[in-house]
């Protein structure tokens, strides 16, 4: 939910329109050298109001709002984009915070890193200032994959943003469960740079692969309404019942083939969601981008801009843009977080990434990658592909993202390689042999009590 329109693009863009050779082009135009390769983290959190467990709301007098203004005024934030009375995107250098499809959920996107040491601290950095606002107006921000506590729908509210009321429409006819859940979610993406359209197949291939295990290994949503849903990771579970055109993956990403051509015929071929013309959301019915691109809509050809915006609506576990996403994850509490961050960078930026995961799945079908999903949302990592645990899969993955790391040799002022921030995943991985979210369940029936503040001070942005 992150796309926020250049209102300085959109007097060209709209008035360009484009080609399929300009959308390759586009992907192109993404490569990097491979020396400039980074990697950088996207963090969605859920805010409640620590008082009394209801979700933080925008406009009133302690809302988030309010919380935006102090980190302008005080942290040098700037608001990037505003729509109406809200403040829908700040930055400060290449950091930006944004508001999403929820008023209580916001989301750090990063900036990109050479090191796992620099993208931690800037993790540091935001969790602190973040916490230091917030505390003013007796909000607390966490990591989970889904809101664990019942709140009041009055105040767990979407953003009354235009955008967001196409985006409602278009996908409450597809599910039941979209105005339910939607709103609820929460995720972690890890984003990685792509030198030429080889080594994006090749990086494709490696998250496509590394997927299954990092959705098991960090599935942390198994709370509903204060309750045990009996999922390890509901939020996994929920994604895979909604519109299944835009989630999951697809066979053709795993051909030997793939390129930008494949990903964009695959894209073009979902329904379009909306466009944005003249600082206005026109919804778009009944149309993909194949149709949109040979007869237009509505007396409007397609853009760019228009393209940027399809490809932010469509869900799939690995997303191509100018860098690629790896989206399988649920929200964390920011110590697991940079550990997902070098797992990822351990595998696709060592030479030996592919060779070395794709060994490790040489027996999975494309078959056995769609259908673990669930055993995943329901098992965690003690979910089982032909007799074998995914927990013993992570186990091996952990042992070659470690010395993977140490090759890079990558130190920080203490003369620490990047492999330091696989501890905390490892505790769980090797020590507890269960997901953090089989962790938190077991807790929460049991040492915990059902208490709130437990849980809280488990997964809080705070210290």
């Amino acid at each position: 939910m992150g796309y926020q329109p250049n209102s300085q693009y959109q007097q060209f863009a709209s008035k360009i329109p484009i080609s399929e050779n300009d959308l390759l082009e586009y992907y192109k135009a993404g490569c990097k050298k491979p020396e400039e390769v980074k990697i950088g983290m996207e963090v969605e959190k859920h805010g409640i109001r620590r008082n009394n467990l209801q979700p933080v709301t925008y406009l009133d007098p302690n809302g988030f709002q309010n919380i935006q203004k102090k980190l302008i005024e005080e942290l040098n934030w700037v608001a990037e984009r505003e729509e109406g009375a809200y403040i829908t995107s700040m930055s400060r250098g290449e950091s930006r915070l944004t508001l999403e499809y929820c008023e209580d959920v916001c989301e750090l996107s990063g900036r990109t890193h050479t090191s796992i040491h620099d993208l931690a601290r800037e993790l540091r950095i935001h969790q602190h200032e973040l916490s230091e606002m917030s505390q003013i107006f007796d909000v607390v921000w966490f990591g989970m994959g889904y809101q664990p506590f019942k709140s009041d729908p009055v105040k767990h509210r979407r953003t009354p943003l235009n955008r967001f009321n196409i985006l409602e429409d278009f996908f409450r006819r597809k599910s039941k469960l979209w105005t339910e859940t939607w709103h609820k979610l929460c995720s972690i993406q890890a984003n990685i740079d792509y030198t030429s359209e080889e080594d994006a197949r090749r990086k494709c291939h490696i998250l496509l692969r590394l997927a299954p295990f990092i959705g098991a290994m960090y599935a942390h949503s198994p709370l509903k309404d204060g309750v045990n849903t009996g999922f390890v990771s509901y939020r996994t579970h929920i994604l895979r019942k909604l519109d299944r055109r835009r989630f999951g993956i697809r066979k053709i990403f795993f051909s030997k083939n793939f390129g930008f051509k494949e990903w964009i015929d695959f894209c073009k071929k979902v329904p379009m969601v909306t466009i944005f013309r003249d600082e206005k959301w026109i919804p778009i019915k009944n149309t993909t981008f194949a149709g949109f691109m040979k007869n237009g809509y509505g007396g409007f050809r397609p853009t760019l801009d228009d393209w940027i915006l399809h490809v932010s609506f469509i869900y799939t576990d690995i997303r191509i843009k100018q860098y690629m996403e790896l989206r399988v994850c649920d929200s964390l509490p920011p110590f697991l977080i940079p550990s997902l961050q070098a797992v990822v960078k351990a595998f696709v930026y060592h030479p030996d990434g592919e060779r070395l995961i794709t060994q490790l799945t040489k027996d999975w079908s494309f078959m056995d990658f769609c259908m673990i999903g669930e055993d995943i949302a329901k098992n965690g990592m003690f979910a089982a592909l032909r007799g074998k645990k995914l927990l013993d899969y992570c186990k091996q993955i952990l042992e070659i993202a470690t010395s993977n790391l140490q090759s890079f040799k990558i130190l920080n002022e203490k003369n620490e390689d990047e492999s330091i921030y696989l501890k905390p995943i490892k505790e769980f991985v090797f020590v507890h042999e269960k997901s953090p979210g089989r962790w938190v369940m077991e807790k929460w029936e049991g040492e915990w009590r059902k208490n709130p503040e437990k849980l809280i001070e488990w997964c809080s942005f705070e210290g």
